[in-house]
């Protein structure tokens, strides 16, 4: 545990460098410090709850792009494509190298299905109604549902629903507040990263 947590810390300034080109000041030694100690505090979690995991590396990978992400649209509203194609690339490369070594195909055929049905459904629901979440949000939920099917299709539901509900609820707090107008955008990637988060550690407690 205690190297899963060295291993979080040392990435931080890592990952605080790859998303300079969004966040500038990333690279400050305050912004890199706390980048450095919530990458360590996510893979302790991690660690923690899926230390008998046998595809760990996916859930610590999924964290520690989660921190990223994040971090990148409550500082700018974009979701780059670059981390979104990671988040996704990472996933589906671990989840078939287990599914290789251990002979378990069904569970990444259907991660891998969740992520393009989600992508597809997505697409048509932006082609339709583009007021509602933004493109980058859509492939961002498509990426998380390759995490979220490895565990099931209920999860992928729940995952879904409760990003949806999450973005909802800080949508009205805001407006409530005044805070924002009703115009103004909302990060919505920590939501949908949240709720995604919030499906599998329910399905899999």
């Amino acid at each position: 545990m205690a190297v899963l947590v060295l291993a979080g810390i040392v990435v931080g300034p890592l990952l605080a460098w790859a998303v300079r080109p969004w966040v500038v000041c990333s690279t400050r030694p305050w912004p890199m410090a706390g980048f450095s100690a919530a990458d360590g505090a996510v893979t302790l979690a991690v660690g923690c709850r899926f230390a008998t995991d046998p595809v760990l590396a996916a859930w610590w990978w999924w964290a520690l792009c989660s921190v990223a992400l994040a971090w990148i649209d409550l500082s700018c509203h974009r979701l780059p494509r670059p981390w979104v194609i990671a988040l996704a690339a990472g996933g589906v490369v671990m989840f078939t190298i287990h599914a290789i070594t251990v002979s378990s195909p069904a569970a990444l055929l259907r991660s891998v299905s969740a992520g393009v049905l989600v992508l597809a459904v997505g697409s048509l629901a932006y082609w339709i109604a583009p007021g509602g979440l933004g493109y980058g949000d859509i492939t961002l939920l498509a990426a998380i549902s390759i995490y979220t099917g490895w565990i099931g299709w209920r999860t992928v539901l729940v995952g879904i629903a409760a990003a949806l509900l999450v973005l909802g609820i800080l949508a009205g707090l805001a407006w409530a507040t005044t805070l924002r107008a009703r115009t103004a955008r909302i990060a919505a990637g920590p939501c949908l990263i949240l709720g995604g988060w919030i499906a599998v550690l329910v399905h899999t407690s």
